[in-house]
């Protein structure tokens, strides 16, 4: 019998799993080092929980504020390194792992495969209801300011339309997304008067605030307040880029568009280059920074209230 047993166990084949394999795998993809530990289960299952846990955010809309945002990066990557760590601490521990039929190089191949394949077709971005984007320009400061990475709800207008004040995200004739302030709405009649807003006939209020610079460049910095109240920073340059498109005649804005303005309102490629606005072209709204180029005082900053 003891003859048997040492026979039977010289024909199985020992190789202990590296732990270092384990971890760049784990790194490649949440739950391949556990499969390559030779815990199917337990991989597939952590795999899953790094696409449910984005999808419970998206269900919830809790993404579309700054500290869902936050709770949601945590937890993502909490569980990313409790998976790196579970991997390399069972690695270490199957010293005398027996391989398995599948444990070849092609079998982990053909499951990364399948892997990357869900992840292509899993949208995050759609999943969560969420997009974030640096801000290349100061087209929008005061308020959104140069290399602020913010956050949109590209979800915003499903179920309601944009609104006075909104800073929203929309498809540019170039093909890139943009981002201006919604001072028009449908079949209102706007004006533009040395570049504060005037809508069906009544100029909007405005409170000069201070003299400044921004880039070097003079500016004046006013206050603006959009007929449903919201009020908001714009800048004013003492020496305008362009002074015709300082002010312009009443329009009527068609009834499936609006008008967008730039609140650096001397250097902003808005409404009065690129035209009306259309619905279809509005792609979703900016709801906060989560940092920017002088750091952690740009995190938390709401722009549904500014």
């Amino acid at each position: 019998m003891e003859q048997e047993i040492n026979n039977e166990t010289s024909t199985l084949s020992f190789k202990p799993r590296k732990a270092v394999i384990a971890i760049i795998l784990s790194l490649f993809l949440p739950g391949l080092g556990q499969i390559y530990n030779g815990h199917h289960k337990k991989g597939l299952l952590f795999f899953g929980l790094i696409l449910l846990i984005p999808f419970v955010f998206g269900i919830t809309r809790m993404a579309t504020s700054f500290y869902g945002f936050l709770a949601l990066f945590i937890i993502e990557m909490t569980l990313r390194i409790y998976i790196i760590f579970d991997a390399f601490k069972n690695a270490k521990l199957q010293k005398e792992y027996i391989l398995k039929p599948y444990n070849t190089w092609y079998y982990h191949v053909a499951i990364s495969i399948g892997m990357l394949i869900v992840l292509t077709v899993y949208d995050m971005n759609s999943v969560l209801g969420v997009q974030s984007l640096k801000i290349p320009t100061i087209a929008n400061s005061p308020t959104i300011q140069l290399g602020d990475l913010v956050v949109a709800d590209i979800k915003a207008y499903e179920n309601k339309q944009a609104d006075y004040g909104d800073m929203v995200l929309f498809s540019h004739s170039n093909g890139q997304i943009y981002t201006y302030r919604v001072v028009g709405l449908p079949n209102d009649k706007i004006e533009l008067i040395n570049n504060i807003v005037s809508i069906n006939g009544k100029p909007c209020n405005s409170k000069f605030i201070k003299e400044t610079t921004i880039k070097g460049i003079p500016v004046n910095e006013f206050e603006e307040e959009l007929p449903n109240g919201k009020k908001h920073l714009i800048y004013k340059f003492e020496k305008p880029f362009n002074i015709e498109k300082t002010n312009f005649e009443s329009t009527v804005i068609p009834a499936d568009s609006y008008f967008l303005l730039g609140d650096n309102r001397d250097n902003a490629a808005d409404s009065r280059y690129e035209g009306f606005i259309t619905k279809d072209r509005i792609k979703g709204q900016i709801m906060y920074s989560y940092w920017g180029e002088t750091g952690i005082d740009r995190m938390n900053i709401s722009f549904t209230e500014r």
